[in-house]
């Protein structure tokens, strides 16, 4: 899938353009809630700090579904996202 810049940063859409760029073998930690997780790496990878990304509460719910179940890699949280926009 190619990045659109027009895309919304809090998408499912924009996340999987994100994931696409992650080694899919890659892991993240669920449990660390200071910015570690997958969600709190895509919100600073567009520069938002975890202290703002936290309060997306909109967007983090949709995240939840998709990262918290294991295994905690980016490839397959980008299967699970996928599926949630299918």
């Amino acid at each position: 899938m190619l990045f659109k810049p027009s895309w919304e940063i809090r998408s499912l859409e924009g996340w999987i353009a994100w994931l696409e760029t992650k080694p899919a073998d890659e892991t993240y930690n669920w449990h660390d809630c200071r910015g570690e997780c997958a969600y709190g790496q895509y919100m600073a990878a567009h520069g938002i700090p975890w202290a703002i990304a936290s309060a997306y509460s909109d967007f983090r719910s949709k995240a939840y579904n998709i990262a918290h179940p294991r295994p905690w890699t980016f490839g397959a949280a980008l299967e699970r996202a996928r599926k949630a926009v299918a």
